[in-house]
């Protein structure tokens, strides 16, 4: 068995010791209730894989490295041998070779945790920084920046002796102080890694991290106003995409081109390169698709085309909807539509875009205020304290130690004070929100029925037609058919005996919305009303709740009631609660 280079091990006590742990280890790993793992322990080797060394396995996986079903059977071998033998180190690569053929799949995190875990337990740094850095990277995908910088933070603490990992954890804590506009500071980050990559001849090992590195290095050097350098970088980046036959960060570069001749004037120029984005916007990841959209808005607004700006910013609302998530520049988008809706006296318009602001300033208050204290303390203040800690043993001068811990003690505990304050002041934000929807439920339902009265619009569909569809609808509407999973725009109009085109039509006009907000606004009104009256109803999951009025998910559920009420659900029923415990 391969344990970690310490004289204990030469000890047989030690020895009998690490068998002991190894021998728990082990049936703790085969007893976790776990379909991931029971796949893994339900393998059988194959026979023309029973005698294979390890190094035959691993040089098979890697000649199989883009196909991973190939690949997987040499894996699970790996990791079915491993156990047998009781190699942890084999173990480790199975499963670190596990979670990068599932990067795209929530096992993914399982994986990561089992590299954790194992990890831990006999004190191997290199895997443990593995595993928490792609717990890491997967949380950033999903926008969930908190958990990704936990992550990187706890893998930070394993990476000294790991040069590459090391230089990964730091350039992607790069792009976090980059989202906190933090650019100089970043900047130095990715100089650091291009001088790595460069010595290590990145170019010919590792092309992704290279391209990676040239993107974000001309991406800050725009954001910090050097936009000779910029373009020098994206050139490079454009060229070396196209040798790599990377057409996913040849658009990236083209993107951030065209950012770079905004910034200096070049209008034209940047609206043909954003087109040629907007041509291929499948290649760009959504939050590259909101600066796409918000720069072609900007873009259009310096040609003086104003509805051709109005139309891309609606684009990037649309992806924040969708992703819960916005750079902070683009919040300038919410400015330019509530402007032009006032401007065109559409207070529905106006009001929506409001909304929409307010909610963009939560998730960027909370997000980049969570950020920069946290890098703050666990990576700016840890480097500071070291650099101190150098002076001072050089000085040697003991007592400055103890009066700028009191100055570091002093602001944490005011940054401390700081959070408490501010969430105070969000719960009552909170509650003041929770009690002005409880007093406009009624009102909304008026309007909802206004909503309804005849339009004088030419639908191109004789009136007969649409006064047949629009009684079905209150037919639908009365009888709750709404609640039902399967209701599609296809299967209602076959059941008016319609066509789709004319149900939504008839919907866009005389309802105001789109057939699926439409839906799904029924159903949130529904359960609210419901909530409201059946305290039963209450206590069911937010799972059995949304199953209950026809969403496929609990998420899908949440989004839409908050995008309609402006609170979740689990704030509104808790809120419900408090007040019927006051009112009794």
């Amino acid at each position: 068995m391969n344990y970690i280079n310490n004289p204990i091990y030469n000890n047989s006590v030690s020895n009998l010791l690490i068998r002991v742990i190894v021998y728990i280890l082990f049936w703790l790993l085969y007893l976790i209730p776990n379909k991931v793992f029971a796949q893994v322990e339900s393998y059988i080797i194959p026979d023309s894989l029973q005698l294979k060394d390890f190094k035959y396995l691993e040089s098979n996986i890697a000649k199989n490295i883009e196909a991973p079903s190939k690949a997987e059977i040499y894996v699970y071998t790996v990791i079915s041998k491993a156990k047998k033998e009781k190699d942890t180190l084999q173990i480790l690569k199975g499963y670190s070779f596990l979670s990068y053929f599932n990067s795209n799949k929530k096992e993914y995190l399982t994986y990561s945790d089992s590299i954790i875990k194992i990890a831990t337990t006999f004190n191997n740094s290199r895997y443990l920084s593995l595993g928490y850095s792609n717990k890491a990277e997967y949380y950033l995908e999903k926008r969930n920046f908190q958990k990704s910088l936990n992550n990187y933070l706890n893998a930070k603490k394993y990476t000294e002796k790991e040069s590459r990992m090391d230089l990964l954890v730091e350039h992607n804590i790069g792009i976090l102080k980059s989202r906190l506009g933090q650019n100089e500071e970043a900047l130095e980050i990715f100089k650091k890694s291009w001088r790595k990559a460069i010595k290590e001849n990145y170019k010919e090992t590792d092309p992704a991290n290279y391209l990676t590195n040239l993107f974000s290095l001309s991406d800050t050097y725009n954001r910090v106003k050097k936009y000779d350098s910029a373009s020098y970088y994206n050139n490079i980046g454009l060229k070396e995409s196209i040798i790599a036959k990377n057409q996913n960060k040849y658009y990236h570069f083209v993107l951030n081109e065209a950012v770079n001749d905004f910034d200096i004037g070049r209008y034209n120029k940047a609206k043909d390169s954003i087109e040629r984005v907007l041509s291929n916007i499948d290649y760009l990841n959504k939050p590259n698709q909101i600066v796409t959209y918000f720069y072609m808005g900007k873009i259009s607004l310096k040609l003086s085309d104003k509805e051709q700006a109005i139309h891309n910013f609606k684009q990037v609302d649309s992806l924040f909807n969708e992703i819960h998530d916005i750079i902070p520049e683009a919040r300038e988008t919410y400015e330019h539509l509530i402007r032009y809706f006032k401007q065109n006296k559409d207070k529905e318009s106006q009001l929506y875009y409001i909304e929409q602001l307010l909610s963009v300033d939560s998730i960027l208050n909370t997000n980049y205020k969570y950020l920069s204290k946290k890098i703050n303390q666990e990576y700016d203040t840890p480097k500071l304290i070291a650099e101190k800690e150098t002076v001072i043993d050089d000085l040697k001068n003991k007592n400055k130690t103890f009066s700028k811990g009191i100055i570091l003690i002093s602001i944490l505990l005011i940054m401390s004070l700081f959070g408490l304050f501010y969430y105070y002041i969000r719960q009552k934000k909170l509650q003041k929100r929770f009690q002005k929807v409880i007093a406009s439920l009624d009102e909304q339902k008026k309007d909802s029925k206004a909503a309804t009265k005849d339009h004088q619009k030419s639908l191109g569909i004789s009136q007969k037609v649409i006064n047949k569809i629009l009684e079905m609808l209150e037919n639908f509407e009365t009888n709750e058919d709404y609640l039902n999973k399967q209701v599609t725009i296809n299967g209602l109009s076959k059941k008016f005996n319609t066509n789709p085109n004319y149900l939504s039509k008839v919907i866009n006009t005389y309802r105001e919305k789109s057939f699926s907000n439409y839906i799904n606004e029924l159903r949130i009104n529904y359960v609210v009303d419901k909530l409201k009256v059946d305290t039963k109803f209450r206590k069911y999951t937010m799972k059995a709740i949304a199953n209950e009025i026809g969403f496929n998910t609990t998420e899908a559920f949440s989004r839409s009631f908050h995008k309609q009420i402006g609170l979740y659900p689990s704030y509104f029923i808790k809120q419900l609660d408090k007040n019927n415990l006051n009112n009794n």
